[in-house]
């Protein structure tokens, strides 16, 4: 599903998608949620599918930049200089951290 609206919040993305739903994503739940073949390899992560939070050395996270992939996706560069995920629109949708996303997960 493609957005419709892509927006900075405080220390996160707002997206807005077609069906008319909106995600906010925490910047530190994208960073721990990162995509990219290194943090899918920690270990910790197996469990809960999110890097755990001492994985990232107990700083604060915030993006630094985000910038779209073609249409399908966008490339955030964090704080803690971590930039190699790409994170599917699909993805970003199937991870909505809001009440109604999670319990239907």
């Amino acid at each position: 599903m493609q957005p419709k609206a892509i927006h900075r919040v405080n220390q996160g993305i707002q997206i807005e998608w077609q069906d008319g739903h909106t995600s906010v994503f925490p910047s530190d739940f994208l960073r721990r949620a990162c995509p990219c073949a290194v943090c899918k390899e920690v270990p910790e992560r197996v469990a809960t599918g999110l890097l755990p939070a001492s994985a990232l050395g107990g700083q604060k996270i915030d993006i630094l930049k985000a910038q779209p992939v073609g249409w399908y996706a966008l490339q955030f560069t964090f704080t803690d200089r971590h930039e190699t995920g790409i994170y599917s629109y699909e993805f970003l949708r199937q991870i909505c951290p809001c009440e109604t996303c999670r319990a239907a997960h």
